[in-house]
C-alpha cells in the first residue's frame, strides 16, 4: 500500500463516528483506561459550562468585540455533542438567545457557529425553521468576497442574488479576509446547506480561494501569502473536502466518484501530507484551537490515522494534561470558555460537517457502507412456478398485523430451495404457534383463492436529477405502468417521489390511471433524498390493514436525507412488520448496494439490482408476480387486552424444511403473563371510583383551615 493509501485508510465512516457522538465511546483501539479517563474529562468539562452559563441562558464573552452569540452557540454545540439533550433547561434556554441574537448579527464567527447550533437542535419543523436557517446562509455568504471571509459580513439586503437565490461574491477583495474566519463559514454554510441553503456558489468560490493560495509545501497561512499554519492547513484540507461535495456535484457525481477525484488531485495530496507531518508535532507548544482544527478536519473525512500516527491519543492525552480542577482548559489565547468548548469537540470526536461522508467517500477502506465485507450480488428469484412436489419448503413471513386484535394476520410465502414458490397448499398444510402455543386458524388465503389477494403498495420512485441519464426516468415510468398491470384486483398503489425534496404524488387509490399520471409527470432534479423518502412511505402505510408492502428505488446514494437513515427506517419498517423491496438502478458505483441488501433482509423484502434500465420493467414485473404468490391466514391470539408485549409467531408448513417467524409488538399496557390479579383489578377499579369524584378527593386532600 502506497504512503497516500495508508494515509487514506478508513474504517466506518460516519456510522462508527455517530456511534461515539451518542454514547461516549471512541474507537475500539482506544485502552479502556483511556476511555475511563476521557469520559471523566468530559464530564467535569461539561459541569464547568454549565456553571458559567448566565441566568438567562447565555455566556459571555468579549475579544475585540461582543461575541455573546458566538460564545452562547459554541458552548451550547458543546453540550449537545457531548450527550446533553435539545430539551434540556441549558439547551432550551441557550436556543432561545441564540435565535434571538442571530436575527441581527453581521459577525462571521458569531453566524457560522449559530448555524451549526440551530442545525445541531434539529428545530428546523418550528415556525421559521428552513426559513431561518436560509435567512442566515444568505446573510454568512454575501461575506465571501473571492470566498474568503472577514470578521464581518453586510447586512440582510444588501448582497446581489442571482435568479436561484445563491448569493454572488459581492466584490472581489472587498474586504480584508482570513482563513480563520473562512473555516467557519466553509462549515457553518455546509450546515445550512443541510436546510435548504443553495450553498453552491459560495462553495464553489472557497474551493477556488484554497487552490489558489496553497504554498508549495502543502500549508495555508493565515492570510494569503503568510507562513503556513498548522490550524490553516487543516482550514484548507476541509475546504476542498467539502467544496468537492457540494450539491451541484453531488447530483451529478457518487460519492466513490467524488472521492476518488479528491484523493488523485495533488493540491489535496499535499495538504493531507502536510496535515499529517504537522500532526506529529503535537505537544505543550499546540493550541487548543489547532487540535480542534485537526480533530474537525480527520473526523469529517474518516480518517482514523494519518500515515500510521494516532492524532487523537496525541491530542486528547496533551488536554487530559492540560484540564484544570473546575474541569475548564487554560486561558491560553482565546480564553477558558473557547477552550473549553474547544477541548469538549476534540475529545467527543464531534463531526460538524456532518453528512459529508454520505456525498464524499474517500478511497481506501475494503469495507461496503454497511461496515461489512463486500460480497456477491444477490441472484434474482428465479420465475413464480406452480409444482406440485414442494420437496424441501421454507416458509417467509413477510407482515403480521394486529389491527383486528384479538385477531392477528399473518402474510407469508412458501419457497422450494430453488427459490421458485409453492402456490397450491391447503389450510390443513399449515399450523401457526404464538409464544410457544398452537392456536387455530380462523382465516385462510392462497394464491389460487378466486377472490384474489389484494395488497396495498406504496410506491418509492427516485426522481433525482441522475435519472435524467439514459433516460432512465422513463423506463421507471414504463415500469410502474407494468407492475400496475400485474397486481391483484383490488389492489391500492400510493407513490411517494424524492429529489432534494420529498413529495406524495398521490393518496391510496384503487385507480391506478391516477397512479399513472402522477408518475408520468415526474421530472428529474435535485439530490437524492432516499431515505426520508423511504419514512415518509411507512407513515403513509402505518394504518392500512391487510398485505402491505414498499417498492423503493434508487439510482444513487443517499446524499440530502434530513431526518431519516438506514437503521431508524429498518427500525420503522420492523415495528410495522412492512417488507422493503429495494431496487437499485446502476452500476456498484452509483448505488449504495450493501445498504439496499441490508434494507431488503432486515425488513425480510427482497434486494433487485438492475445495471441497465430495460432490466426494471421485468424486475416490476417479477415483484408484481411475487405479490400475487403469497398466502395469509389469521388466528386469535390468547391475549385479552393489547398489553404492549412482544409476541414469538411461528408459521410451520407440513412439507416444510423452515418455518416462517417473525415477532409481533401488541401495543399497549404491560400485563404479566398469568393476567391481572384480582387484587390489583379491585385497587383499579377504586382508583377510577375515587378519580370520579373530585369534590370529595379534594376535601380530603385539603381539609378546611382556621
Amino acid at each position: 500500500m502506497t504512503r497516500f493509501g495508508r494515509i487514506l485508510r478508513v474504517s466506518f465512516g460516519f456510522s462508527a463516528f455517530l456511534c461515539c457522538a451518542v454514547d461516549g465511546r471512541s474507537p475500539a483501539a482506544e485502552p479502556p483506561v483511556r476511555q475511563a479517563k476521557i469520559d471523566a474529562a468530559i464530564a467535569r468539562g461539561v459541569a464547568f459550562l454549565r456553571a458559567e452559563q448566565g441566568e438567562n441562558g447565555a455566556w459571555l464573552y468579549n475579544f475585540n468585540n461582543e461575541h455573546t452569540l458566538g460564545i452562547t452557540a459554541l458552548a451550547g454545540l458543546a453540550l449537545l455533542e457531548n450527550g446533553v439533550k435539545p430539551n434540556d433547561p441549558a439547551v432550551a434556554k441557550a436556543d432561545k438567545v441564540v435565535r434571538t441574537l442571530a436575527r441581527k448579527s453581521n459577525q462571521t464567527y458569531d453566524l457560522s457557529l449559530a448555524i451549526l447550533f440551530l442545525s445541531r437542535v434539529r428545530r428546523s419543523n418550528s415556525p421559521d425553521g428552513d426559513a431561518l436557517f436560509q435567512r442566515l446562509g444568505s446573510r454568512l455568504a454575501s461575506g465571501g468576497g473571492d470566498g474568503l471571509w472577514g470578521y464581518t459580513v453586510p447586512p440582510d439586503g444588501s448582497e446581489d442574488r442571482t435568479r436561484s437565490g445563491s448569493v454572488r461574491r459581492r466584490v472581489p477583495g472587498a474586504q480584508g479576509g482570513d482563513n480563520s474566519n473562512t473555516q467557519f463559514a466553509l462549515i457553518g454554510l455546509w450546515a445550512a446547506g443541510r436546510h435548504g441553503f443553495d450553498s453552491n456558489l459560495s462553495l464553489e468560490a472557497i474551493d477556488g480561494h484554497f487552490r489558489s493560495s496553497q504554498d508549495r509545501g502543502g500549508h495555508w497561512g493565515y492570510s494569503p501569502g503568510d507562513a503556513g499554519r498548522n490550524s490553516m492547513t487543516c482550514a484548507g484540507l476541509l475546504g476542498l473536502g467539502i467544496a468537492s461535495a457540494r450539491p451541484a456535484l453531488a447530483e451529478r457525481q457518487t460519492a466513490r466518484a467524488r472521492g476518488a477525484a479528491l484523493a488523485a488531485d495533488p493540491i489535496f495530496t499535499s495538504a493531507l501530507l502536510a496535515v499529517g507531518r504537522d500532526a506529529r508535532q503535537i505537544g505543550p507548544q499546540s493550541d487548543i484551537y489547532y487540535l480542534w482544527s485537526l480533530e474537525r478536519v480527520c473526523v469529517a473525512l474518516g480518517l482514523h490515522d494519518l500515515d500510521g500516527f494516532d492524532w487523537y491519543a496525541a491530542g486528547a492525552g496533551e488536554l487530559l494534561r492540560r484540564q484544570q480542577a473546575d474541569g475548564g482548559w487554560a486561558n491560553e489565547i482565546w480564553g477558558r470558555l473557547p477552550n473549553t468548548c474547544l477541548a469538549l469537540l476534540f475529545l467527543r470526536k464531534a463531526n460538524l460537517a456532518f453528512e459529508l461522508d454520505r456525498v464524499l467517500r474517500l478511497p481506501g477502506a475494503a469495507l461496503t457502507e454497511t461496515g461489512t465485507p463486500a460480497i456477491e450480488e444477490n441472484k434474482q428469484p428465479p420465475p413464480v412456478e406452480n409444482v406440485g412436489n414442494a420437496g424441501d419448503a421454507s416458509v417467509v413471513v413477510t407482515g403480521a398485523s394486529d389491527a383486528k386484535f384479538p385477531e392477528i394476520a399473518v402474510d407469508f410465502e412458501v419457497k422450494r430451495p430453488d427459490g421458485s414458490f409453492v402456490l397450491d397448499a391447503k389450510r390443513d398444510d399449515f399450523k401457526v404457534m404464538e409464544n410457544g402455543v398452537g392456536a387455530a386458524i380462523t382465516g385462510f388465503q392462497s394464491p389460487t383463492t378466486r377472490e384474489g389477494r389484494p395488497v396495498t403498495v406504496v410506491l418509492v420512485v427516485d426522481r433525482s436529477r441522475s435519472m435524467e441519464e439514459e433516460n432512465r426516468i422513463g423506463g421507471l415510468k414504463r415500469a410502474v405502468a407494468t407492475f400496475l398491470d400485474g397486481l391483484p384486483a383490488g389492489s391500492r398503489v400510493s407513490v411517494v417521489a424524492f429529489g432534494s425534496e420529498v413529495q406524495r404524488l398521490c393518496p391510496f387509490t384503487n385507480d391506478f390511471q391516477r397512479v399513472r399520471t402522477a408518475v408520468d409527470r415526474l421530472t428529474p432534479a435535485g439530490a437524492t433524498r432516499y431515505y426520508d423518502a423511504v419514512a415518509e412511505s411507512l407513515e403513509l402505510i402505518r394504518h392500512e390493514g391487510g398485505r402491505r408492502a414498499v417498492l423503493a428505488l434508487t439510482d444513487g446514494e443517499d446524499t440530502f436525507s434530513q431526518d431519516a437513515d438506514l437503521d431508524s427506517v429498518i427500525a420503522s419498517a420492523v415495528r410495522l412488520g412492512v417488507p422493503i423491496h429495494t431496487l437499485g438502478l446502476g452500476t456498484e458505483d452509483e448505488i449504495e448496494s450493501g445498504a439496499l441488501r441490508k434494507l431488503a433482509a432486515a425488513t425480510r423484502g427482497q434486494y433487485y439490482p438492475a445495471r441497465q434500465v430495460d432490466q426494471l420493467r421485468s424486475i416490476y414485473e417479477e415483484i408484481a408476480q411475487r405479490l400475487r404468490s403469497g398466502y395469509a391466514l389469521t388466528y386469535q391470539t390468547d391475549r385479552k387486552i393489547p398489553d404492549g408485549t412482544l409476541r414469538p409467531v411461528r408459521v410451520i408448513y407440513r412439507a416444510g424444511r423452515i418455518a416462517g417467524e417473525t415477532a409481533l409488538f401488541i401495543p399497549g399496557m404491560v400485563v404479566p403473563a398469568p393476567g391481572w390479579s384480582p387484587l390489583f383489578l379491585v385497587l383499579v377499579v377504586g382508583l377510577v371510583l375515587l378519580s370520579r369524584l373530585p369534590g370529595w378527593w379534594a376535601g380530603r386532600s385539603n381539609p378546611p383551615v382556621g
